[in-house]
């Protein structure tokens, strides 16, 4: 919660009645959160107005300001704004009222939510925040009165926001220091009012501030008291000014009010005043049969539409697709994009419209699913055509094929390629097995589909695929109408040098552009004298990564200065605990500027030891004025200007460790890059978007747009109105089956106990009535009184606790027939994303001690590095168990890379032993605990050494049960095993 006080402005022109009942409800409201009521008179016409403000200002209940001249809405506001540069401010007009505790909301709100720009309620007119619907006109809804229906919905939606596209300036809050850095409002431009709080929240939206809707607020606003004569001409003249600073102004909330996400917010707050029953509930149902008409939606020019091609995995080109289409202003961008599963890189196909935020338009699942990329599909094909044609696409943007068929390279319609990654040509995406690739000749393309780790989705492809994939894609990619873009002249470089076909092709170097979230209004304070060195290591670890090269580093790094691994991902693990290590492994983005800010890092390392395509990262530290130190290889080599933007090393530890110590003794030299990177220019998405325009052919605006236009809003509303149906259809099946549920078990304990019941009655009956009962009384007193006798004497010497139960030898595996068998393959499959075709490695249970542990891994990393198809199943141990401690970094190589799967339970021990297609067994006790039912299963059976084995020659198959020496003679046997048995 903010503990500085707030400034309450009410700019103040006429209406003595308005102003009076805003002003004093301010008062009347009882807070927590200190505030300040500041009014300003803009040389009002009103003397009784004028006179009755200096009363309240001479009785200390606020603060007067008094334009001499009238200054208009905006400099008025822009003075309020001034008076107190460290407060947070809202804007009240004087024609609204409020109830409650408001303020202590909103400043919550704003505290839950520390990205917030501007914060805006719920009120009965205040346009996208309109509560019940937008051009409501009856006042505050219903019979509940301001500070009841305000109640009731700050019960219903506590802490509830929605990210909206603009603030509404009757009731708005503004952080302070989102003011300081998108300035005061512009006056020039907006001077007697209307539209500046739209400007201004789309200056704060552009540097990464968030708008939101504060929904559990309700503020009460009349409208127009100020402006009442001059309205329409103020608000027709604001749109134009409007326009000409925002162009996508109208588009941008036009997508918002197609996806209305506040219509959930909406419909709680009619259930809950619904539930109060009355006059109230018919309230709500009056207003929904839409007695009072919505205005006529704003039409925003039509644009024509761009298609992106691209996967669903995230990461770069994911962000990239992103930016570009919340950037574009000019073309309607929409993104076809393939859905992977573990045995397919699109099983289905979606349309999407990536800057509206909003679910699919529509979906195709595939027949043939897409194992990685298709030279041709007819199905593929089929679809694509028919979004060109519905769409009226006039260009596409290919991103990533991966998913897709190379009929989108073949359209007619120009096209822009963009080489984010080396794929289609390279199934490990970035030309690296054992070090970057310069060329793949078929031998090393059939060992790397094999053995590379990278290759881990292609299990069900062979390498006759990729070279008909390859030359497919060169013939296709030389049509005059496909164009090549590429974000850096490295991985231009590296196509040419691996499909010499491209080399001839034309090309065009577009550098990414970035958004960065804004950076903290407070500037990094002074290290303090004698503090160690702070080194970042920024963006995710992994082997092509530089994960090798760092770990070799770290020893003598961490000798020389504290660390911080920020977004390493799962590799990172590895390195917690170690001291003067930070771990940070993931987090949200528009947080980096305030993470950085507060490490003060003296510099970033960027240790990537394969040529990277461009590096959002690099883009990332230089916008930030964090000095680089990184590899002399790639994008790095191109973009950095060794020695006056960043520093440059060979890729290998001892170079790493050679500069951080040259450059950490010359604090200088790091001041001088400072000031360098500072006096860079930051490329933003602006002019990115604008240098692929200028490839594509002029936008056009004509009746196919138009009509483009028309059915993409008819899909919006027909998918959102399709998610809130399956949301509450699904809600309701929730429902309905727990209620079920607790019926059955309610009746099953009922007749489990009416059965109980009869039996003890019955029993009863029959003892009471037998002569043994009579005749045994005397014996049943004597031996009551015996047991209170033995109950009071303390245990002798001679008591000893009973033997503890003997564990129980594991029951036979339940027998299933080969469909049943191959159902529960796919199943635990399924729980780890194992495509189908992979091979499992089981162990069960916790190693003993950390030389078990340890040795264990000394199989598994060699056995998993052989084959690319295979990988360990560990079940019955966590990450964080002690055995791991002295290999903790090992383990966690391996499971960061796919190789090694823990599972903490042992519930589903027959499935593992009936899906895995070998069995390693820890030690002689695991080999006798779960060794014969690995055997059952039909699993090999790799013994530890010095283990006599507890089978029979009759229950196992020549060759099954393999004594493992070493990693070679596991290796051996087990590759011989798998290459004999075939999948299922």
């Amino acid at each position: 919660m903010n503990t500085s006080p707030i400034d309450v402005i009410v700019p103040v022109y006429r209406g003595l009645a308005e102003t009076q009942r805003c002003i004093q409800s301010v008062l009347r409201s009882q807070q927590q959160t200190p505030f300040e009521l500041i009014a300003i008179n803009d040389a009002g016409p009103e003397p009784a107005l004028t006179a009755w403000l200096r009363e309240l200002a001479a009785a200390g209940r606020l603060t007067l300001l008094e334009n001499e001249t009238n200054l208009g809405f905006v400099r008025t506001v822009n003075r309020g704004m001034s008076l107190h540069a460290d407060r947070d401010v809202v804007l009240l007009n004087s024609d609204t009222e409020v109830a409650n505790d408001w303020l202590d909301r909103l400043a919550a709100c704003a505290a839950r939510n520390p990205q917030a720009g501007t914060l805006t309620p719920f009120s009965n007119n205040a346009t996208i925040c309109s509560y019940p619907f937008e051009g409501w006109t009856g006042g505050v809804p219903g019979t509940l009165g301001l500070a009841g229906l305000d109640s009731l919905i700050a019960t219903t939606l506590t802490g509830q926001v929605v990210h909206i596209p603009t603030g509404v300036g009757f009731c708005m809050y503004i952080r302070r220091t989102c003011l300081d850095e998108v300035g005061l409002f512009d006056a020039e431009r907006f001077g007697r009012g209307y539209g500046e709080e739209n400007d201004f929240c789309r200056r704060a939206a552009a540097r990464g501030w968030h708008n939101l809707l504060a929904a559990d607020v309700f503020v009460f606003h009349e409208g127009g008291v100020s402006f009442s004569e001059e309205r329409a001409a103020l608000q027709d003249n604001a749109m134009k000014r409007l326009l000409e600073a925002h162009p996508d102004y109208l588009e941008v909330v036009r997508a918002f009010i197609t996806r209305d996400p506040t219509a959930p917010l909406r419909q709680a707050v009619d259930r809950a005043r619904c539930a109060c029953g009355g006059a109230e509930e018919a309230a709500v149902l009056d207003e929904r049969s839409g007695g009072i008409p919505s205005p006529t939606p704003v039409v925003p020019p039509a644009r024509p539409v761009q298609l992106h091609i691209s996967h669903s995995w995230g990461g770069g080109t994911d962000r990239w697709i992103l930016d570009y289409c919340r950037t574009d202003t000019t073309r309607r961008n929409l993104l076809l994009r393939s859905r992977s599963h573990r045995n397919a890189a699109g099983f289905r196909i979606e349309l999407v419209e990536p800057a509206a935020d909003a679910p699919p338009l529509l979906a195709w699942d595939l027949a043939l699913p897409i194992r990685a990329c298709s030279p041709s599909h007819p199905e593929y094909a089929a679809l694509l055509d028919a979004v060109l044609t519905d769409f009226h696409v006039a260009s596409i943007v290919v991103s990533s094929l991966i998913g897709h068929s190379l009929e989108a390279l073949s359209s007619g319609v120009p096209t822009v390629v963009v080489l984010h990654d080396l794929f289609p040509f390279c199934p490990a995406l970035f030309a690296c097995y054992d070090g970057a690739c310069s060329d793949c000749p078929p031998a090393r393309l059939k060992t790397c589909l094999l053995s590379n780790p990278l290759n881990v989705f292609w299990h069900n492809t062979a390498d006759a695929d990729w070279h008909r994939l390859r030359s497919t894609y060169a013939a296709l990619i030389a049509r005059p109408e496909v164009q090549v873009v590429a974000p850096s002249s490295s991985i231009h470089e590296r196509w040419a040098s691996l499909q010499p076909a491209l080399a001839d092709k034309p090309w065009t170097r577009v550098e990414h552009g970035i958004a960065l979230p804004p950076a903290p209004s407070t500037p990094r304070p002074p290290a303090p004298a004698g503090r160690r060195p702070r080194l970042l290591v920024p963006g995710r670890l992994a082997p092509h990564k530089g994960l090798s090269l760092l770990r070799q580093a770290l020893p003598a790094l961490c000798r020389q200065a504290d660390i911080l691994l920020l977004g390493s991902g799962d590799f990172g693990r590895a390195f917690k605990g170690m001291a003067g290590i930070e771990v940070i492994e993931h987090y949200e983005h528009a947080a980096l500027p305030h993470i950085v800010r507060d490490f003060a890092p003296d510099l970033a390392l960027l240790v990537s030891i394969l040529p990277e395509s461009f590096s959002y990262t690099l883009s990332e530290m230089f916008a930030l004025g964090i000095p680089v130190a990184a590899t002399r290889i790639g994008a790095f080599a191109e973009r950095i200007d060794d020695g006056l933007t960043g520093l440059l090393f060979a890729p290998n530890a001892d170079a790493l460790i050679a500069v951080v110590s040259e450059c950490l003794s010359h604090p200088g030299q790091l001041e001088a890059l400072r000031r360098n990177l500072a006096a860079r220019p930051v490329r933003g998405l602006i002019d990115m978007v604008a240098d692929y325009n200028g490839l594509l052919p002029p936008p056009g605006t004509g009746p196919e747009a138009r009509a483009a236009g028309r059915r993409l809003d008819t899909l919006h509303r027909r998918a959102i109105e399709d998610a809130r149906r399956h949301q509450e259809a699904s809600a309701l099946r929730d429902a309905v089956q727990q209620q079920a549920a607790a019926l059955s078990a309610r009746d099953e304990r009922i007749a489990h106990l009416e059965e109980q019941v009869q039996h003890l009655d019955t029993r009863m009956r029959e003892l009471h009535a037998s002569r043994s009962w009579r005749l045994s009384a005397p014996l049943r007193v004597l031996g009551r009184g015996a047991r209170r006798f033995a109950a009071a004497t303390p245990p002798g010497p001679a008591d000893t606790p009973p033997p503890p139960p003997t564990a129980a030898r594991p029951q036979p595996l339940p027998v299933l027939d080969t469909a049943a068998r191959r159902e529960v393959r796919e199943r635990v499959r399924h729980w780890f994303g194992i495509p189908d075709r992979g091979r499992i490695l089981l162990s069960l249970g916790t190693p003993a001690d950390s030389t078990t542990a340890q040795r264990y891994l000394a199989l598994v990393q060699p056995l998993t590095a052989a084959r690319n198809d295979l990988c360990a199943i560990f079940a019955g141990v966590t990450p964080d168990a002690p055995c791991w401690n002295d290999c903790r970094e090992d383990m966690a190589t391996l499971v960061a890379t796919r190789q090694l799967f823990l599972a903490e339970s042992l519930h589903d021990r027959d499935a593992f032993l009936l899906a895995a297609d070998a069995f390693l067994a820890l030690d002689a006790g695991s080999l006798e605990r779960d060794g014969a039912n690995a055997v059952e299963a039909g699993l090999l059976v790799l013994c530890p050494t010095g283990c006599n084995t507890p089978f029979g020659q009759a229950t196992t198959a020549p060759g099954q049960v393999i004594d493992a020496p070493s990693a070679d003679a596991a290796c051996a046997a087990l590759h011989a095993w798998l290459d004999a048995t075939p999948r299922d």
